[in-house]
């Protein structure tokens, strides 16, 4: 499926200062603490209670729009969620400013919590302002405006505790690569760059390694990779390690044009996704950081390119991990592009949800095909929960995971975890034309026990609908014990 482009990565002059001096008084009397759910917790800190049988066929329900800050727990799942924007025009107290009426996190594959889950960062667009805007990560408040000095364009919070308030950031020029520290409004860390990045960090859909150490940026036709954190025996920053930029625009296919780049999880190896979702693998040099197609056994499959090329499965919105029940491999997880659901490819089954081994294109089956609603957005950016991927579902009542936000389990044995129905009208019809921003695009946690998802409450809402055009983001709430 192609990707829409996302129109929220625009140039912004302001980003992150401290919070505002100016307090205006809340719009309405509300709590910003969330209930604490009865019930024993699991061994990794979840609730008991969620629903893991992958097999049930749930009737989404009848629910009303919450109310800002205030959670509720939806049948069938039960599940906290909460609404963390408010109304269109109301103030974002306690910093200055105001609730747009697009107010919510950028997109599956960007982590929207920092490090240590302090702070989230959301857009608040469409009348709304500053945007980005920094919540509490515990409260959901607004808690920080934007740093006057920060040139920010697509930016990613830095996934190590070590850098927890810093993001790495490409100008909207592609120019300068940098660290910057949103809470002291300090740039830290900055590259000057051989090519300009086209759209940010991977045409904003690329993420750094795991440790934060490497990222890939592309430009129109090159690829290059950049040691942002240098390590023994290379000497440290400030010095500049880059590799040399790799011209792939004679890719084979009909198109080789860039759709989205990235680093994979392990840094070891570049990702490049053409136009059509058709993935391609590249090798980084250790020493040299230059990039070489990594070839694939010729007997592994694709429905695109050639093994000696480096293609693998296709897969559509996809995003990468390292998988610990296979030796942490690097592993790409998405919906299915080849489209061939429910057939046997290489002894494989093939489902909504798969998953790519990079180093040999071994495809596994991470879900039943058999009734599967059409998975939608696939998030692996649950770093401090390896092994799990986050999934939300196209709206296709009487079939599994309809309209689901769910995890799935990178093992092969399909087993799930089941939070919460996302209650959003995208596509056309019944609306005149598609609405991207309306696409949910689950985000998990750090931990991966809280999960932001985006949506308008315009669809199974009863007698109290939102408004089509007003998006806002929800937070699923899976902890067994809170804060």
């Amino acid at each position: 499926m192609t990707r829409l482009l996302r129109s929220g990565l625009i140039v912004l002059p302001l980003l992150l200062a401290p919070q505002a001096r100016s307090q205006p008084s809340p719009p309405q009397a509300i709590s910003a603490s969330v209930v604490t759910v009865p019930g024993s917790a699991t061994s990794d800190g979840f609730l008991s209670t969620l629903k893991t049988d992958p097999t049930v066929v749930f009737t989404e329900p009848e629910t009303s729009k919450p109310t800002y800050l205030v959670p509720v727990s939806p049948p069938p799942f039960g599940v906290p969620i909460m609404r963390i924007a408010n109304n269109p025009g109301l103030p974002t107290t306690p910093v200055s400013g105001t609730w747009g009426s697009d107010a919510r996190h950028v997109y599956s594959k960007q982590q929207p919590w920092n490090a240590d889950e302090t702070l989230i960062s959301i857009e608040n667009r469409d009348g709304g302002s500053p945007s980005p805007l920094i919540l509490d990560g515990t409260t959901y408040r607004p808690k920080a405006g934007p740093c006057g000095n920060y040139n920010l364009y697509d930016y990613r919070w830095h996934p190590s505790r070590a850098h927890a308030h810093e993001q790495i950031n490409v100008n909207s020029s592609g120019s300068e690569l940098m660290w910057f520290d949103v809470v002291s409004c300090t740039k830290t860390r900055s590259w000057s760059l051989p090519v300009a990045a086209d759209y940010g960090i991977g045409s904003g859909e690329g993420n750094p390694s795991n440790d934060g150490r490497f990222v890939l940026l592309n430009g129109t036709t090159k690829i290059f990779v950049v040691d942002m954190d240098p390590q023994p025996p290379f000497n440290p920053y400030p010095n500049k390690r880059i590799g040399p930029p790799l011209d792939i625009s004679n890719c084979g296919l009909s198109s080789c044009t860039i759709d989205w780049a990235s680093a994979s999880a392990s840094g070891r190896y570049g990702v490049v996704s053409y136009q059509g979702d058709n993935e391609r693998v590249f090798d980084v040099d250790p020493v040299t950081l230059a990039l070489s197609p990594h070839a694939m056994p010729s007997g592994s499959y694709r429905c695109a390119g050639t093994a000696a090329a480096g293609f693998t499965y296709s897969l559509g919105h996809a995003d990468l991990a390292l998988n610990p029940y296979d030796n942490h491999e690097d592993v790409l997880v998405g919906q299915d592009e080849c489209h061939l659901n429910g057939q046997t490819i290489n002894g494989t089954l093939i489902s909504h949800v798969m998953m790519v081994r990079l180093r040999d294109a071994k495809i596994t089956a991470l879900t039943d095909p058999n009734n599967e609603a059409y998975a939608h957005h696939i998030s692996t950016r649950s770093l401090d929960r390896p092994g799990w991927a986050y999934v939300d579902y196209f709206q296709e009542d009487g079939k599994r995971f309809s309209d689901e936000v769910i995890a799935v389990k990178l093992d092969g044995s399909r087993a799930v975890q089941r939070f919460a129905c996302k209650h959003s009208v995208f596509t056309s019809p019944p609306l005149a034309s598609e609405c991207y921003r309306c696409e949910s695009h689950a985000a998990p946690s750090m931990d991966g026990r809280r999960i932001l998802f985006a949506s308008n409450w315009a669809e199974h809402c009863g007698a109290s609908c939102g408004s089509i055009s007003d998006i806002k983001d929800y937070a699923i709430d899976a902890r067994a014990s809170l804060p």
